[in-house]
């Protein structure tokens, strides 16, 4: 194996603090690699299966997001910031709102996940 190639499989990561927080409680027998391994798993299995969005929906989502942070915090008021954009037509923006507002936090992400963001 080149060292290139040894190197994209061994990447160097930043700690953020939520990742710091998971190595911090690891199990003395877990490895960091492979408890981010599981949380990544966990995390394809949540999103392989996202809301279905209509055409229509998905643009007004799109639009909506465009340009935005995608915090945890805006994931979790998503059916707000649907409600207060001005990518289309109000009473649609209010539907999907309603929609979205009906959803758990992890089919938001898979949403969100699903077109790109």
């Amino acid at each position: 194996m080149t060292d290139k190639a040894r190197n994209k499989r061994r990447p160097s990561i930043y700690l953020s603090p939520p990742l710091a927080e998971i190595a911090d409680n690891l199990p003395p027998e877990k490895s960091l690699s492979a408890r981010l391994a599981t949380i990544a798993e966990r995390y394809e299995l949540a999103c392989s299966q996202p809301p279905e969005l209509t055409d229509d929906e998905r643009q007004l989502l799109g639009s909506t997001l465009s340009g935005t942070l995608l915090e945890p915090l805006m994931i979790k008021y998503l059916d707000r910031e649907i409600e207060d954009s001005n990518a289309g037509d109000p009473s649609e923006l209010r539907d999907l709102a309603a929609r979205v507002r009906e959803m758990s936090y992890a089919e938001r992400v898979a949403m969100i996940e699903s077109l790109g963001f």
